[in-house]
């Protein structure tokens, strides 16, 4: 192999290799839930969030290059792309407690607990450790945004056919759209000039350690025990692992946001563990 091809191919791994370990990590982080049972029993359930989060943390690089996202712009995606699914695919953000049609706890837990802290920010930050940030180029082409996309329109069909998912009434439909049009807009007005160097990763000891030891918290959690189901909307899952799960969610998301206050205090505002 010439030393030109191998180094093209050792970029496309980095940059590959990254989107492949962040969807490993919010694979395990959904089975942490679920359990290793929910795995063997339905594994077509497994290719199915495997594709949506794959093309997601796809979608998500691309955008980080294109537009040199920060962490607060990666919130407003991951708040705008949980909002999505909180709605069309879990439906959370339908199921009572109700305010004005919709579980506003649901909606603000999901998105910046779940999506935003781990599945997005922790996720990326662990595979830009490991791997390298690999986003010196664009990810997808046109053809490649469009399969991406394709792939998010089929998870949500599949779940909304279900029928397991509750409708949307025209009040929640209003909600859903206004929050959808505040998280883009948050995002597009804050970005930065286009001129500006594409971020780097920023070590940081306290994400390495609430990145390694959710790893091993989400491996314990596969392994309970089985046999005390819940319904989290139209999945089943684990009551025992789902509370270790919530618990830890919020142990975790919580240090992340005083870790960032912090680093504002300090006069490091600029700077955040994932782009310096």
């Amino acid at each position: 192999m010439s030393p030109d091809l191998r180094a093209t191919v050792k970029q496309a791994g980095s940059r590959w290799g990254s989107v492949v370990l962040a969807t490993a990590f919010t694979l395990l982080f959904e089975y942490a839930v679920r359990g290793i049972s929910n795995l063997l029993a339905q594994p077509l359930l497994f290719l199915l969030f495997a594709a949506a989060y794959f093309a997601y943390f796809a979608m998500v690089q691309d955008l980080s290059v294109r537009f040199r996202l920060r962490d607060r712009h990666l919130v407003g995606v991951a708040f705008f792309t949980g909002t999505v699914y909180v709605f069309f695919v879990s439906g959370l953000a339908l199921t009572p407690p109700l305010v004005m049609g919709v579980n506003p706890l649901a909606i603000l837990f999901v998105t910046l607990v779940w999506w935003a802290a781990l599945q997005t920010l922790l996720a990326r930050y662990l595979a830009c450790r490991l791997l390298g940030n690999g986003e010196s180029q664009v990810l997808l082409s046109p053809v490649g945004w469009g399969a991406a996309l394709a792939v998010q329109a089929m998870v949500i069909l599949v779940f909304q056919l279900s029928g397991r998912v509750p409708a949307l009434t025209p009040v929640a439909a209003g909600i859903l759209i206004l929050l959808l049009i505040a998280s883009a807009a948050a995002v597009k007005i804050t970005l930065p000039p286009r001129e500006e160097p594409a971020p780097g990763t920023w070590p940081e000891p306290v994400w390495d350690l609430l990145a390694g030891a959710s790893v091993v918290v989400f491996l314990a959690c596969v392994f309970f025990p089985a046999g005390d189901p819940a319904l989290l909307g139209p999945f089943t899952v684990n009551r025992t692992a789902l509370q270790v799960v919530i618990i830890w969610s919020l142990l975790v998301a919580a240090v992340m946001a005083l870790h960032r206050l912090a680093r504002s205090a300090a006069g490091r505002g600029g700077a955040d563990p994932l782009y310096p």
